[in-house]
């Protein structure tokens, strides 16, 4: 209950976190700032930006649940001091109806280490009255000529009804509305001009038409049009505020511009007022020329055509949103996430794309500091900087040809070339290979054997130093290069080559090279291969130069050890120098190996391979430290993981180090996906942990890193790869486009060399026509500012439909203390375009300070519900089964560390799983946490402690769907009849499905054709067999056909199960959670027997139904807990996507149906057995793709075993049925234990040796088959007029009732916008003997209506009867003035929100009544979602999701806290 002591709350908004709808530059004296300030609106809120550093300086609340669509500034003045100085802004800001007039005073500090401060002051000045109209434009002009406040400033202010009204600063009055004689709709409006007199208005109609026309004074141009005066309704909002000038002024129109095929959405002027752009709904955008005089003959108001020569831009994909205009430059946006620049001849120039979802609403473009701003719907700022080529047109004026930067274009040729001039022939020397090693220093080898080293000078030219040839005429094949610190050469370097020929030989060069001339010191080769057989050679970093591997094309990879010459060997005589072959290490795949890395450490060895595979080689110190010249070892794989990257080749694998025991292994390859996975040095055991999608690159080659910088910026990470025939380099963290060069794709010899920063250092060759081009860009520190950058949180691109908060007490490190940053809150989202995310809220200035892309649904099917999970419930069994050698060995190996799950599902029926990554505090971490208890809370944390949290893929489950390819399996029909045949058997029990035949057992056969159901809604539990590793998590979907079904995921293997369908509703669900209570003894309460499971459901009729799910899990966790499901094959083991890894091949997924039931029928139990089977079932699940027989499965390769699960049914009549559950994916390196697989082993015939099979018995008590189905145990009918949207349920604490029962709070809203709150309770009942027939009790509750009659309640065997009786309800009609979206409730409070765009705050009160505390309204348009925590006494953080997010702080003081 809320406490009487409270006297006060309040209600706080935090920053929204969306789209951005207005931007604006503020141009400072270049003496003060080089680059201009940037205002940007997003939602109700005024962001201010400094270019030059990238940060936000300050934050302001500037409306009230009305979106910022304009911003326009006046330069007043600029008072400059020894200390500071001061610049005065005037700011108008609009949206929808209103607009605001504000002043903005920027301080600049110079401090004493020329260290800039920035302090910022808005004031309001003028709220205006509200228009009756939308407000499109406005702008600021000089006051009349010869009046009274001459010298003063107006505003004038276009509507969406075809009019300017002008708003005196000076006197806070309207002095003059002008409405043109057209009087129509508008999509767009813009003003131009700088007085009354200049004012020019360009009006985009509904009829894809452009008005303009200006006005004039009466005297100058008599027009028919009525004066102002006759326009003015007294009942008009400025009626009061109305203040005219002596002269009367009309509109006068002066162009009609037709073209268009759309509706125009945005109209820019050029600077002079000669020319505007448009763009428009038909993906165009059209420049034209606009008249400025008149001719005497034409009459005023009178529309003429224009010329139809404008320049028309066609190129974007979709509708067009944005757009500026230049002296030479025109730029638009659109809703193909693109920004397009044009030169004034219509010629695209260049193409930006790194926004996402549904495009880029605002572009800006400054000529001066050739800044390009954009902003869209993913609520990210993105900064470039162009720098043009220039060249005059045909008027005189400066035109743009082409776009440039700050990079230096080598152009080069080997030595030998000039020999042969014009086409190439088999005797011409051409690249083969390139390799940088600095910015300055590139070394190429030639088809003809030679080695030359190129050093780049700072005047471009190219100095050419021929090393050796390494072999006459014989191709060089592959080259590395590995350099390090010489130790001959003070303050040079020494670099390692390694290049190998086409008749196997392998040639290792020592260059040294500082200051002067590259010297080759060393230079020996050896036999390493057949001829043609040596593709590929590779350095170690970590291993040195002592050691280099080579490849075949055949998976075999070769170890040589090189051991340094005695000091009498003459340079002459180094070709005897001492090569042995360490070791062999064969893949299991033989597929060529690409890239590989090595840790010393961890003593393994992992390399990638050309079809997406990883494969793990043990890599022992012993074998690397022995010197001695012996006989090669071979090696074979320890553990591999079969398409990593699909069927695309590995680019690049790194090793990166998490504990003492386990490393991470980073993979990029040719599908566009950086992968993660762990290995357990320990366990032997590789894991998929996580992947990276970076659509914008087919190809990724490499991800770079370093955390060693002290800027931000720099600390980023960096992907360089190809798209086409672009080499780019992406930031990963500012999803921002560093570099792209076109090249001509990955398959020309290239090379390239990233600095610490690569916006500022960079360098990358390639090969073209007998060229070699050479871009290299590399500002020194202090030199220039690191553009591109991305000045705010880059979120999801559409709407969110579900959020969830990641609770405070989850976030524990592995040692199990609280995180010293618990007072950030994460949020898990799930969005329409499929993608899920985690995001930090921090307060203070920048609220959003990360948000981490975890992944996507499969196809990007919209996520409509998520969830957490993090209770463990336990479950103990009531006979002692768990006393086997097997379960004592799972015990052993169990680590103590409970999983916590993410929940999300969606469209297309996709269901994905996330595990929480628990990553184990490194001396990093440590020295941030020691950091952090030093310096306070004032501080925000380090990146370091910002990456700790994270969840990575665990599993999805979705259903299976038959292409044209894959037909029913041939004795489809006969499962059918059979599971006819098992589902009538049964006489006593009523079946839901009774009578309807082939027609719902077809659907369990996979569906034949696509459907578009969806699922709704999620709620999930974890349940832990106790004494066991073994933990199943529940997971209750609702599906849009109005269906609910109970789903378990049995971890840590990641098998999906269907255990129950919980009987279809009349409406679909909308809403879910649970209810999980213990269960005691009468006479020992602190004994518990159990647990009881109930799951609380709204629909779309209005209705709430209590589903209890007690017998099925235990039923499920009684068999669960004699399998063994350790030997079930992992099936998925890595997301799908479809860049060429699995989204392209038919995926088989494991499902697995066990036998339905009715609940009350019987328990049932399973123990190990080898039974035999005589009339065997096939059982195809709703998700078996393809079974799999014997036969087929006996001609698996090796490492690709298939396993099947038998489960035997003996009934009481005698009847034996076998439900065999194939999973049908094929995994590789399935390991089995000698012991348990033995019985399997003695089962298996000649034909199916490859096949391990597991068999167990299940024992029921009557004939039935059937999946569990489940009837609901009672439904309120009618709690809502319409559909329930959300539901929400909190056990009430430190309460109990008179009959020691446990209260609950339900609280529920919908389409009817009214909050429904209901209190139960649920008891247990007294035992029932063993002869007696449990019949539902009736307990009476309050009187009332229909949600509080006498509800039945439900026994569920003798030791678990329990009733529920509800005790107060409460039900308020107008809640909302909409439909209420969102609800959460504990024992003391209610939040609610709903598509008004209010957050409500309401107290329980006694008897359940609800009291309003506050209202705020927020920035997030159409709101979906709404998830609360507790962040301390009195305290709450409100989330609210929809097009975007926000946080509300909901806090209160208590008086005895204000009297301390």
């Amino acid at each position: 209950m809320a406490e009487e002591t409270r006297t006060q709350w309040s209600l706080q908004c935090s920053q929204y976190l969306g789209e951005i709808s207005a931007l604006c530059f503020l141009h400072f004296p270049t003496h003060l700032s080089s680059l201009p300030f940037l205002l940007a609106g997003s939602g109700s809120q005024l962001m201010l930006y400094e270019l030059e550093s990238g940060k936000m300086l300050r934050s302001f609340h500037v409306f009230d649940g009305i979106r910022v669509h304009g911003i326009t500034c006046l330069f007043i003045d600029c008072a400059e001091g020894t200390v500071s100085s001061k610049l005065g802004f005037q700011l108008a800001l609009f949206g929808e109806r209103r607009v605001k007039l504000f002043s903005l005073v920027i301080e600049l500090f110079l401090g004493t280490q020329n260290q800039s401060g920035v302090s910022v002051n808005l004031n309001l000045l003028h709220l205006l009255p509200k228009f009756g109209n939308w407000v499109l434009d406005v702008c600021f002009m000089k006051g009349f000529v010869s009046s009274y406040n001459e010298g003063s400033h107006c505003l004038a202010i276009g509507c969406s009804d075809n009019s300017v009204h002008v708003w005196d600063i000076l006197n806070s009055s309207v002095i003059l509305e002008v409405q043109s004689p057209e009087r129509c709709l508008l999509y767009s409006m813009r003003l131009w001009g700088d007085s009354i007199e200049a004012l020019r208005i360009a009006s985009g109609t509904i009829f894809n038409e452009i008005l303009v026309w200006k006005v004039v004074p009466k005297y100058n141009a008599p027009s028919s049009t009525s004066p102002v005066e006759d326009h003015i309704d007294q009942s008009y909002p400025f009626s009061n505020h109305v203040l005219f000038h002596y002269q009367q002024f009309e509109a006068v129109h002066m162009d009609k511009l037709a073209g268009h095929e759309g509706s125009i959405f945005r109209i820019t002027w050029s600077s002079d007022g000669s020319n505007l752009i448009s763009v428009s709904d038909d993906r165009s955008a059209r420049v034209w020329a606009v008249h400025t005089e008149r001719n005497g003959s034409d009459k005023p108001g009178y529309s003429i055509a224009p010329e139809r020569d404008g320049v028309v831009l066609f190129g974007h994909n979709a509708r067009v949103w944005d757009c500026c205009i230049g002296d030479s430059l025109i730029v638009t946006a659109g809703e193909d996430c693109t920004c397009r620049m044009w030169g004034l001849d219509g010629k695209q120039l260049l193409m930006i794309k790194e926004h996402i979802g549904r495009g880029i609403w605002r572009c800006l473009y400054d000529a001066k500091s050739s800044l390009l701003v954009t902003a869209g719907f993913d609520s990210a700022i993105k900064v470039h900087q162009l720098r043009g080529f220039w060249s005059k047109g045909s008027d005189g004026r400066a035109e743009v040809k082409e776009f440039i930067d700050r990079t230096e274009i080598f152009t080069a040729r080997i030595p030998t070339s000039s020999e042969h001039i014009g086409l190439m022939d088999s005797k011409s020397e051409y690249v083969r290979c390139l390799h940088f090693t600095c910015e300055d220093s590139l070394y190429v080898s030639t088809n003809q054997g030679y080695l030359y080293h190129a050093k780049l000078s700072k005047t471009r030219d190219v100095k050419w130093t021929e090393l050796v040839q390494v072999s006459n005429e014989v191709p060089i094949v592959c080259m590395d290069v590995l350099s390090l610190k010489s130790s001959e050469l003070s303050g040079g370097v020494e670099d390692w080559l390694a290049v190998g020929d086409g008749k196997g030989y392998m040639t290792i060069v020592k260059v040294l090279s500082g200051v002067s001339a590259p010297k080759v010191s060393l230079t020996f080769s050896w036999q390493a291969g057949m001829e043609r057989q040596l593709l590929g050679t590779y350095w170690c970093k970590s291993l040195g130069y002592r050691y280099i591997f080579t490849t075949d094309p055949k998976g075999m990879l070769k170890l040589w050890g090189l051991y340094d010459p005695s000091p009498s060997v003459s340079h002459n005589s180094a070709r005897h120098y001492n090569v042995s072959l360490i070791g062999e290490f064969a893949s299991c795949f033989g597929i060529r190996i690409l890239c590989l890395d090595a840790s010393f450490e961890e003593e393994v060895l992992v390399c990638g391979d050309l079809r997406g595979n990883l494969v793990l080689f043990p890599l022992l110190k012993s074998l690397l430290l022995n010197t001695s010249v012996a006989s090669e070892e071979k090696m074979s794989p320890i553990n591999y993981f079969k398409g990593v990257h699909g069927i695309s080749s590995v680019s690049s694998v790194s090793f990166a180090r998490l504990s003492s025991n386990q490393v991470e292994i980073c993979s990029t390859g040719g599908d566009g996906c950086i992968c993660y996975l762990e290995y357990d040095r320990d366990q032997k055991h590789l894991e998929f942990i996580g992947m990276k999608q970076v659509k914008e690159l087919s190809l990724i080659q490499s991800v770079s890193e370093d955390n060693d910088s002290i800027d931000d910026l720099a600390s980023g990470r960096y992907a360089a790869g190809f798209a086409s025939v672009d080499f780019i380099i992406w930031n990963l963290i500012t999803e921002t486009k560093v570099v792209q060069i076109p090249c001509g794709g990955w398959r020309r010899p290239h090379s390239y060399y990233l600095g610490d920063v690569p916006e500022m250092k960079y360098c990358f060759a390639y090969v073209k026509d007998e060229m070699i081009y050479i871009h290299r860009n590399w500002i020194l520190a202090g030199e220039g500012k690191i553009i591109p950058r991305n000045l705010h949180v880059q979120f999801h691109g559409r709407e969110m439909h579900s959020l969830c908060f990641v609770s405070e007490n989850l976030q524990l490190r592995a040692n199990g203390k609280h995180d010293l940053y618990s007072r950030f809150s994460w949020i898990a989202t799930g969005c329409e375009d499929g993608t899920v995310r985690l995001t930090r809220y921090t307060p203070g200035v920048e609220n959003w300070s990360a948000s981490k892309f975890l992944g996507e649904h499969v196809s990007g099917s919209a996520v409509r519900s998520i969830c957490c999970v993090s209770e463990i419930h336990v479950f103990a069994s009531e006979t002692n089964t768990i006393s086997d050698g097997r379960n004592r060995q799972v015990v052993d190996t169990d680590n103590g560390e409970n999983p916590f799950l993410l929940i999300s599902v969606g469209s297309k029926r996709v269901l994905t799983s996330w595990l929480l990554r628990n990553r184990r505090l490194d001396k990093e971490e440590a020295l941030a946490d020691q950091q952090y208890s030093e310096i306070g809370s004032s501080n925000k944390p380090s990146a370091g402690v910002s990456s700790s949290m994270s969840f990575q893929w665990l599993s999805t489950d979705m259903p299976a769907k038959y292409s044209s390819s894959h037909k029913y399996p041939e004795d489809a029909e006969k499962l059918v009849g059979a599971a006819e045949n098992v589902s009538s058997t049964k006489v006593d029990a009523i079946s839901h499905f009774q009578g309807k035949g082939k027609m719902d057992i077809k659907p369990c056969l996979g569906d034949k054709y696509e459907d578009d159901w969806r699922y709704m809604a999620v709620t999930a539990f974890l349940v832990k067999y106790a004494g066991s590793r073994l933990t199943v998590c529940f997971v209750v979907v609702a599906c849009s056909d109005a269906t609910l079904a109970l789903r378990a995921l049995i971890l840590p293997y990641r098998l999906w199960f269907d255990v129950a369908l919980l009987a279809p509703l009349s409406s679909p669900v909308l809403a879910l959670q649970h209810v999980i209570v213990p269960v005691c003894l009468p006479s020992e309460e602190s004994i518990q027997k159990g647990k009881v499971y109930i799951v609380i459901s709204g629909a779309t009729d209005g209705s709430i139904a209590f589903w209890d799910l007690t017998g099925s899990i235990e039923a499920f966790m009684q068999r669960v807990s004699t399998l063994h499901v350790e030997k079930f094959i992992d099936c998925q083991r890595r997301p799908r996507t479809g860049r060429g890894s699995q989204g392209g091949r038919w995926w088989r997924s494991l499902s697995s149906s066990l036998s339905k039931r009715r609940v009350g029928s019987g328990l049932v139990t399973m123990k190990g057995g080898d039974g035999t089977n005589h009339n065997k079932l096939n059982h195809v699940a709703s998700r078996t793709e393809l079974l799999i027989n014997d036969s087929e499965s006996s001609a698996a390769a090796c490492f690709q075993a298939t396993t099947s699960l038998q489960l035997e049914v003996y009934t009481d009549d005698s009847s034996s049925e076998t439900c065999e559950i194939r999973p049908s994916h094929v995994l590789n390196n399935v390991h089995h234990d000698s012991e348990s697989s033995a019985p399997a082993c003695s089962q298996a015939t000649a034909s199916s040796q490859a096949t391990a099979s597991l068999q167990s018995e299940v024992n029921t008590d009557d004939s039935s088959s059937e999946m569990y189905e489940i009837r609901p145990l009672h439904v309120l009918n009618n709690v809502h007029q319409s559909g329930v949207n959300c539901l929400h349920v909190s056990d009430i604490k430190d309460c109990q009732s008179s009959l020691g029962g446990f209260l609950f709070n339900i609280i529920s809203g919908g389409d009817d916008q009214a909050l429904n709150y209901l209190r139960f309770e649920l008891f247990l009942l007294a035992k029932v003997a063993d002869d007696e027939f449990v019949t539902p009790d009736i307990r009476n509750s309050i009187s009332g209506p229909e949600i509080t009659r006498p509800f039945v309640a439900y026994g569920e065997n003798q030791n678990k009867n329990y009733a529920i009786k509800f005790l107060y309800h409460e039900k308020i009609a107008s809640a909302h003035s909409s439909a209420v979206k969102g609800v959460w409730t504990d024992d003391c409070w209610v939040f609610s929100t709903g598509l008004d765009q209010r957050v409500r705050c309401w107290s329980l009160e006694k008897q359940g009544k609800l009291t309003e505390h506050g209202c705020l309204v927020i920035s997030v348009p159409e709101p979906e979602a709404l998830d609360a925590r507790a962040c301390g006494r009195n305290n709450y953080q409100i989330a609210v999701a929809g097009r975007g997010i926000q946080i509300v702080e909901f806090s209160g003081i208590c008086e005895m806290d204000r009297g301390e």
